[in-house]
């Protein structure tokens, strides 16, 4: 025989040879493979798991190419005694190489020699010696195990007591144990604690395993554990091989927590010997079950409130396109949309409907749930909502709640203004979110009459501005009148002379136009402010709003014997407003800093007005040198309906607020730092669109 090549191949086969069938081959733990010629003709599962090659993958192929050559003294071996046993390198289909316990035989007839090795890895070691080892080396390291606290007791305190019970005439011990949980509380103080580990130290609160130690049984266990104990005394003389279950344990220091309890009943253990228990503490598994259990049902309740819309909507194909987009380094949808806005639509397409409530089944009309589950929204959401567009954004930037009013069409077509609350699964490997829907229609409703409301109030407070204004109109329009009449006869006169220079007539006639002209103005003004008109925002400069104002209230003024000063800044900006709204606002201040120093002498009675501006306000103060505010108003400023007028309604201040507030702004009235007087402030936005323009000190 070759001893390099491994077993020679023979001139001719024979038909005699039986082989053994592959499947009862395969029943053996062992490798057993069978070579004829050089070529191997069969392969087990053994052989498999242990070299890596399949069957298929080997069954008429050179064993030399595929194992490696078998050693000389093998060859030997089986040539004189007809089988050879000993360790044999190997080489595994990873070309890895492996030591294995080879067994090698031949059979057959001379003509037709099969020859047939049975190997084992020498690295594996028998299951049962695994098993032994293993068990030696938990055993080994149980006490010391870091998850788990592992007490040894000296249980037989308890078989004492279990013998008096049946010397006693109890029958059905569980039965009996069961009712009496004192019988319970006593086994465990006549159970001495024997030892415990590192980790029991630590779950159990105490300093040291000698304070441990000392403690009686029973102060681990809480009054609400006692029947867990007393179950697992049942398991023991009913002889169950162990006891599992979670109960709550009461640590040195007070602290109760949640512990899973084990105990292994082994033979002769029950009524005398030691007892190995263990406990690991499963508290936040617990809380985090409670939790999920509150979750859960707070969420069915929640979906379940009649009175609020909710649905889960899932839109997987819009997640692949957000995943897509952040591949592409697309930090901000807003720019996304604005180049791509059809991809609004494209996500109310795909938004669909998961789950309902009922109350969001009425809120879109439909017939039942069933109806609407895999629904998209198309016909709910209008396209290119701009109120989803924004949901949409906040969802790219995994923000998880958004909320704005929407309005939606039922599926019946009419429409409702909802309140609308997109809420992310925080799983970002989920689509669906669930939204939230409430209708408030009616409080639209409701605040556009409040609007309407409003305009009507704060017209009636032009009307009635304008009535307190009345006596400075006719004094502003009688005297340009009789400007005109004036001048009129004097230009008839003037006329009737034939020597009469034409430039003095031309000139006489222009000072009848520009006196007409001014009583068009005044009248224009006083019109201006009775209408009940939309308000209309245009750029306005607050320059021209104060030195309208003045000449509105300039009679009323004179005739209160008030000094006005007005101060500007060198550039004052332009805001965005109404101008007779804001009229409306300084004509209120005002006339209340002159009505304010009615009890001022004349000669100290001075109103200023300032113009400021920063960066991002116009400022116009309204200052006063009256007796400042009352103790009423500065504990509720601006109430509504408080007066210190005797026909005043207390709405003025109230309405000028409700403008300002329309304008963007907000009013603060408050006293002098000085207290001598009181100053009223308009604040209102510069407009971006206005230009600043030059005003000069007045």
């Amino acid at each position: 025989m070759n001893r390099s090549a491994g077993p020679p191949l023979p001139t001719k086969r024979g038909n005699q040879l039986q082989r053994v069938p592959a499947q009862l081959l395969d029943i053996s733990g062992e490798s057993m493979i069978s070579s004829a010629g050089g070529s191997i003709t069969s392969w087990n599962l053994a052989a498999s798991a242990l070299y890596g090659w399949q069957p298929h993958e080997v069954i008429g192929q050179d064993l030399v190419a595929i194992l490696g050559n078998y050693p000389g003294a093998a060859i030997d071996g089986v040539e004189t005694a007809g089988i050879w046993e000993g360790k044999v390198e190997r080489r595994r289909r990873d070309g890895s190489a492996c030591v294995v316990r080879l067994r090698l035989a031949k059979c057959g007839n001379p003509d037709s020699w099969e020859w047939m090795e049975v190997s084992t890895d020498v690295e594996t070691t028998h299951p049962a010696e695994r098993a032994l080892d293993a068990s030696e080396y938990r055993y080994r390291n149980l006490f010391g195990a870091v998850a788990a606290s592992f007490w040894e007791l000296d249980f037989s305190g308890v078989g004492k007591i279990l013998q008096e019970l049946v010397q006693g005439g109890v029958v059905d011990m569980p039965a009996h144990l069961r009712a009496h949980p004192e019988i319970s509380r006593a086994m465990m103080r006549a159970t001495r604690i024997i030892d415990t580990n590192e980790r029991s130290l630590e779950m159990f609160g105490s300093a040291s395993k000698r304070e441990l130690l000392a403690a009686s049984l029973d102060t681990y266990w809480p009054e609400e554990s006692t029947a867990d104990y007393t179950e697992s005394v049942i398991s023991a003389i009913t002889r169950q091989p162990r006891h599992v279950a979670e109960t709550r344990m009461r640590a040195l220091d007070g602290r109760v927590f949640d512990a899973l309890f084990t105990v292994s009943f082994l033979p002769g253990t029950v009524g005398g010997g030691t007892l190995l228990i263990g406990f690991t503490d499963i508290s936040d598994r617990v809380h985090a079950a409670r939790m999920l259990g509150d979750v859960s049902a707070q969420r069915q309740m929640l979906l379940d409130v009649p009175t609020i819309a909710l649905c889960e909507l899932s839109a997987p194909e819009v997640a692949s396109v957000f995943a897509r987009l952040r591949a592409e380094g697309i930090a901000n949808l807003h720019a996304f949309l604005d180049e791509n806005p059809e991809f609004v639509d494209f996500v109310i397409a795909n938004l669909r409907v998961t789950y309902l409530n009922e109350a969001a089944v009425q809120l879109f009309g439909g017939a039942s749930a069933q109806a609407l589950i895999g629904r998209n929204m198309e016909s709910i959401i209008s396209p290119g909502c701009e109120v989803l567009r924004r949901s949409i954004e906040g969802s790219y930037l995994r923000e998880p709640v958004f909320q704005s009013e929407m309005r939606i069409t039922r599926l019946d077509g009419r429409t409702l203004d909802t309140l609308f609350c997109r809420v992310s699964n925080p799983d970002p490997a989920r689509t669906d979110v669930l939204v939230a829907l409430i209708d408030i229609s009616d409080q639209i409703r409701a605040r556009d009459e409040v609007d309407r409301m409003r305009q009507q109030v704060a017209h009636a407070s032009r009307l009635s501005l304008l009535g307190q204004l009345t006596a400075s109109m006719v004094h502003e329009v009688s005297q340009p009148i009789t400007a005109i009449s004036n001048n009129v006869v004097a230009a008839e006169r003037l006329a009737q002379q034939s020597e009469t220079p034409t430039p003095r007539l031309t000139g006489m006639l222009a000072l009848i136009g520009q006196h007409a002209f001014r009583v068009g103005e005044i009248i224009r003004r006083l019109r201006a402010v009775a209408a009940n008109r939309e308000v209309s925002m245009v750029p306005i400069s607050p320059d021209e709003i104060i030195s309208e104002t003045r000449m509105l209230l300039r009679q009323e003024l004179n005739e209160h014997g008030v000094q006005v000063g007005i101060f500007k800044d060198a550039m004052a900006s332009f805001v965005l407003g109404d101008r007779i709204q804001l009229q409306q606002i300084l004509a209120n201040l005002m006339l209340n800093a002159m009505q304010a120093m009615e009890t001022t002498p004349l000669a100290d009675r001075r109103l200023e007005v300032r113009l400021s501006s920063d960066q991002d306000n116009v400022s116009i103060e309204v200052l006063d040198n009256g007796p400042g505010l009352s103790s009423e108003f500065l504990a509720a400023p601006l109430q509504a309906f408080r007066t210190s007028k005797a026909d005043g309604l207390g709405m003025g201040l109230t309405i000028c607020r409700s403008i300002a507030e329309a304008h963007g702004g907000y009013i603060d009235v408050k006293d002098r730092p000085d207290r001598s007087g009181v100053v009223a402030t308009i604040i209102l936005p510069i407009h971006a669109g206005g230009q600043p323009h030059e005003v000069i000190e007045s």
